[in-house]
């Protein structure tokens, strides 16, 4: 007898299972529960494929246009219970990286997760006539292409001409600048390096620069709009949200910075655990 290899192919299951005979839930009475609702489902789709069964999430058949014969008028309500600020990259699915379906959530996105004058508008048509909405989240993701252009315009200027000359692309690569300040300051002091100098550091930057921009349109969001509001980046190689801070990755989403002190720390402690990553604190560097 031959040789003989056996292949078993691996199916991952995502499957909507629907109660036809209730109407739509209220989903979250409050933020707290809007943002564990979040959480458990990013948690649950960072563990697609570790058990046997399918990836289950329960929805109402309202989620896949179904209206319930409840509804008098026949028109399906929009009742998300979150409403979502997050970047256009076609390898973060905001709803299937959340474990939500249609209807549950009010989604913006635009590349680089930044919060200009369209993507605001939005969210306040949504803060202003989605009483169902009680938490505001925007979520970043690792190796951002928005994020890794505009943190290589600034290493080479000679990155940014073809930028340049594109009005739109060039306002979303500016709008990213900000954040990028103050990761490159952020590592500097925790390094005693120039980030804009060493070359080594281009990733720990782009990945410092995507919790910044992350947090500070947390806070603009935070301050333009009133309501409560989160954040978090999305790990590729994980599969979930969360946030790498000085005490290391932690996932779930955390409330957007209050002022310019909380914000400075969150961006310093990032950059922080960067440097002991690199083996690059300041001691180390000063030594």
């Amino acid at each position: 007898m031959g040789n003989e290899t056996e292949s078993h192919d691996r199916v991952l299951q995502i499957r909507w299972v629907s109660d036809t005979s209730q109407p739509a839930p209220v989903l979250a009475e409050t933020s707290a529960e809007a943002v564990a609702l979040l959480d458990a489902g990013s948690t649950a789709f960072s563990r697609l494929g570790e058990g046997e069964g399918p990836f289950e999430i329960v929805v109402d058949p309202e989620a896949f246009g179904v209206v319930h014969e409840s509804d008098d008028d026949g028109i399906l309500n929009q009742e998300p219970f979150a409403a979502v600020l997050s970047c256009s990259d076609a390898r973060v699915p905001i709803e299937l990286t959340l474990g939500r379906a249609g209807n549950d959530l009010f989604v913006v996105r635009v590349a680089g997760n930044v919060p200009g004058s369209e993507c605001i508008g939005s969210l306040h048509y949504a803060a202003d006539h989605l009483p169902t909405i009680k938490v505001f989240a925007i979520v970043g993701h690792s190796n951002c292409g928005a994020v890794t252009a505009a943190v290589d315009s600034l290493l080479s200027p000679s990155e940014y001409l073809p930028i340049a000359r594109l009005a739109p692309l060039r306002g979303i690569v500016d709008s990213l600048f900000g954040g990028i300040r103050m990761a490159v300051v952020a590592l500097e002091r925790a390094t005693g390096v120039d980030p804009m100098r060493a070359p080594d550091m281009r990733e720990a930057l782009i990945a410092v620069s995507a919790l910044a921009n992350t947090a500070l349109t947390a806070a603009v969001v935070a301050r333009e709009l009133g309501r409560d509001t989160v954040f978090g980046v999305y790990d590729l190689e994980q599969r979930i949200v969360g946030t790498r801070g000085a005490a290391g990755w932690a996932p779930g989403f955390v409330a957007a910075p209050r002022d310019d002190r909380e914000l400075s720390e969150l961006i310093t402690g990032s950059a922080t655990r960067f440097a002991e990553l690199l083996g690059m604190t300041r001691q180390d560097s000063a030594g």
